[in-house]
This record gives C-alpha cells, structure tokens and sequence, in this order.
C-alpha cells in the first residue's frame, strides 16, 4: 500500500443528538455523543460507511445505550471505525465500492493486514493472527450491513458473494447462566492462537519508574504530575482513561473525607457508572500538592480555554485534559528512561493492583483452590460487591486470569492475612519510605528527610487507623 495516505479514516463527532423515532407529532431524538463519522481517503464522507456507525447505535454493548463511545479514540465503536476503515482504505485504492467485493478480493486483502509489517520493528507483523481475525469478523459484519443495504440479505452467508459461515459460542454471565452466541468466520481467518498476556508490573519495576521521574531533565510541574500518576496507577489499579477522566473535585472531596474515597468513572459498564476506591492520605497530599501548586501554575499560564475544565491531569503545554494515550507515552517514556528493557504500560499496574489485592482476598477468607474464589463470586453478595467496588469487573471471564494469577502467586505470601486494607496501607508506607530514602542518598538535606519521615509517618498512622475501621465494618 506504498504511496497511500495513513491518517485516520475517522473522526469523533463530539456532543450532538441524532433522530431516535417520530411519534404523536413529535420528533424524538438520542444521544449521540462521541460517535465516529467515516470519510473516505480523499476526505470525503463514506455514506454506507457512516450508516452502518448509525446502526451501532442500536447494537447492545455492556451498557443499555448500545456500544461504548467514551475515550478519546471513541471506545467499541471507534474500534469498529478503525477496522472499517482499514476496509475501506482498500477498496479506494482498487475503485471498488464495497458491494462490489468478490470473496477472492476479500481474501487478498486478509492476506494483506496479516502480513503488514509493524511501524515500530519492521521485521515483526503488525497484528497477531487473532488481531487479524477481529479485523476480519468487523468487515463481515460492516460487508453483512452493505449486502442488506443494497437489498442482498445474502451478500455475506455460506453461499453468498463473500463466503462466510456461522459459528456458535458459549458465555456465561454473573449469575452462571449459560448464554448461546453466534459469529460470522471466514475462509482466509486462520486459526487464533493465544496471545502473549502482559504480566503484572512489579515493585522494582515501579521503583525505577520513580528514580527515573527524579533524574529526568524536566520542569518540577512534569514531574510532579508523573509522580501522581504513578501513585494513582499503583493505588487504584484505574484504566488510563478512567485517569484521564480524574476531575479535580473528585480529589478534593476524596480529601474531605474522614475515610477517604476516591470517585471514578467506571469503564466497560453502563454509561455514568462510577466506583469508589479507598486512597491512602500519604498519596493524597502529593495529589493536593499537584493541584494547589502544580497544575495552578499551568492553568494560569497557558490554558486559554476559559473556566477551568475541572480535570486532574493537565498538558503543561495548553492546559488541556490529557489524553489517554499521553498517559501511556508517559509510562513508556519513563520506562526507556530507567532502562527497562520489557515492556512496562499503565495497564500492568492494573494486573498488579487486582492480582495482589485477588491474594489478600483469598488469604482473608481462607480460600484453598481457585474455585472457591469463583464459587463465592457466585454465592456472596457482600463478597461481589467488594471486589467490583475496587475493580470495576463483575464479568467472571472479566477476572478469570486475575484468580489464576493470584493463586499462582500466591506461594510468595507465607503469613495469614486478616486485613486487606492494612496490609495495604502498610505497603504504601514503605513504598513512600524507600522512596524518601532514594532521595536522601541523592543529596536531599538531613533536615528535610527528617521532616518528611515525620509528616510520612504521621500520615500512616491515620491511614492504619482508617484501614483496620474500614476492615471491621467490612466483617461485622
């Protein structure tokens, strides 16, 4: 595809409402916010391609408003947007309008993506067989859409113009019931293996991002705000987007409280669903230190937007919110700075967070085998709630490998736990303490070490507290 144009075949459409139904002489409209508006490599619209993204709209997602459209790429139906076009991209440069594709076409251009080379490391491919597949069961359903557009219901079936057949598939929901599903496959798939799994960041790992936040040439803003975000990453186990969607508010009030609660946005469910996670008070005054010093300064200086949008994590460069691909370009920035050599994202401080937290869990209730665990997901309401509260998952496919990782891991901790959120607690203690440690043996003054030490350990002992409450509300 020498000499085509890459740029992205999809923009978001920011806050707007679409038609929704006529009725009693009134017209009616929804919701459309974020969603995708398809153009074709020479900029113009894609007609079929931006009524297929309307269609969407309807398809159930893990909400009740039909697929995600949160984030700044656009959620599921941005994902759905970006495959399309990779479609469309094709069918441009061969002057094919979509329901012209022969089934040989549409096999040449599987050909096509699998052997794309990646932008990174050119001996490498681009996507992994089961990318590959994902792609190809998108323009199977976008190719379905075309066919029953243009009146050809069976443009894309078993002997259609576009070859495919159904399979059937199995999930099981919450509560254990079985649910049948079906999915269009296709000839030219082939067959998905299983993917390379990231595996949870690790406490070295995480201490050699801080040393590198140190020792970066940078402002004191940059480096301020990299140290929340590492702290919230390790603290929270948040998405980089629920980060990204951090409002400053939600710090304060978190500030105010007696225990404090942290409010995020809770990805992957329905819309506006939001979680609380207990934060620690020794990570909130660097929080309060961002927001008070920090990202004033920022915002006073270059925002030129107005009001203050109220976000958490700013762009020292226009005030701005920042995205959550920035937040993953700060990690990975950190983690060639530190010279570590596998791969490091915000996502593994997500692994880490729920797997550690899956083990104090286990060891809290007495759990033996990984079933027990499942079995109470099952069975415990109070049990569900807890874990959903801190994570956000309620799917058990959704945990399934965070169990696995626990009791696989689960050799390391020899002691009985009775406390989840006081092993915690003491966790962040001495991770702030070897951190003020870092910095005393890179020339921080006596005096001052001796101040921090003592504010860091008075704000422990209020964290302790806070924690063994929170531990006996939860048993009692």
């Amino acid at each position: 595809m020498s000499g085509q144009p890459t740029r992205k075949l999809y923009h978001l459409l920011g806050s707007f409402n679409t038609f929704s139904h006529f009725s009693v002489d009134k017209l009616s409209t929804r919701d459309a916010t974020n969603m995708p508006f398809i153009i074709w490599p020479n900029g113009s619209p894609c007609l079929i391609g931006n009524l297929y993204m309307q269609s969407l709209l309807n398809r159930p997602g893990r909400s009740q408003q039909g697929l995600s459209r949160r984030g700044d790429k656009g959620g599921s139906m941005g994902d759905y947007a970006a495959k399309v076009g990779q479609l469309l991209r094709r069918c441009y440069r061969d002057g094919l309008d979509p329901i012209r594709l022969s089934d040989g076409k549409f096999t040449d251009y599987i050909a096509e993506i699998r052997k794309e080379p990646s932008n990174f490391n050119p001996s490498q491919t681009k996507k992994s067989e089961s990318s590959v597949i994902a792609t190809g069961k998108v323009w199977l359903d976008f190719l379905g859409f075309v066919g029953r557009f243009h009146g050809d219901n069976n443009f894309v079936s078993e002997h259609g113009t576009i070859r495919a057949r159904e399979e059937k598939f199995t999930i099981a929901t919450r509560g254990g019931k079985k649910i049948n599903r079906t999915y269009l496959t296709h000839h030219s798939f082939g067959k998905p293996h299983r993917e390379h799994q990231r595996v949870p960041v690790t406490r070295v790992q995480i201490e050699q991002l801080k040393a590198a936040i140190r020792k970066d040439d940078v402002p004191a803003t940059v480096k301020v705000r990299r140290a929340c975000l590492i702290d919230l990453l390790s603290d929270t186990g948040a998405r980089r987007t629920e980060l990204a969607n951090l409002k400053v508010n939600d710090v304060l009030q978190a500030i105010e409280m007696e225990h404090p609660l942290l409010r995020l946005s809770t990805l992957k469910r329905e819309e506006g669903a939001e979680r609380y996670i207990p934060v620690f008070i020794t990570a909130l005054k660097k929080l309060r230190q961002y927001i008070e010093v920090e990202r004033r300064k920022i915002m006073r200086k270059v925002y030129k937007g107005g009001s203050d949008h109220g976000f958490f994590f700013v762009s020292t460069r226009t005030g701005e919110p920042l995205k959550s691909s920035v937040i993953s370009n700060e990690i990975n920035h950190l983690r060639k700075l530190a010279g570590i050599k596998s791969q490091v994202s915000p996502h593994m401080f997500r692994h880490a967070f729920i797997t550690n937290l899956f083990i104090r869990l286990i060891q809290r209730h007495e759990m033996t085998n990984p079933d027990q665990f499942r079995q109470a997901l099952l069975d415990s309401r109070t049990f569900t709630a807890e874990v959903a509260s801190w994570t956000g998952q309620l799917e058990p496919q959704s945990v399934e490998r965070y169990i696995n990782l626990a009791f696989r891991d689960l050799s390391k901790y020899t002691e009985t736990l009775t406390s989840v959120h006081l092993t915690m607690a003491m966790d962040k203690y001495f991770s702030e303490e070897n951190e003020l440690l870092a910095l005393l043996e890179e020339g921080m003054p006596i005096a001052e070490y001796r101040k921090q030490i003592l504010a860091l350990r008075e704000m422990a002992q209020k964290d302790f507290a806070i924690a063994k409450e929170r531990e006996s509300a939860l048993l009692t």
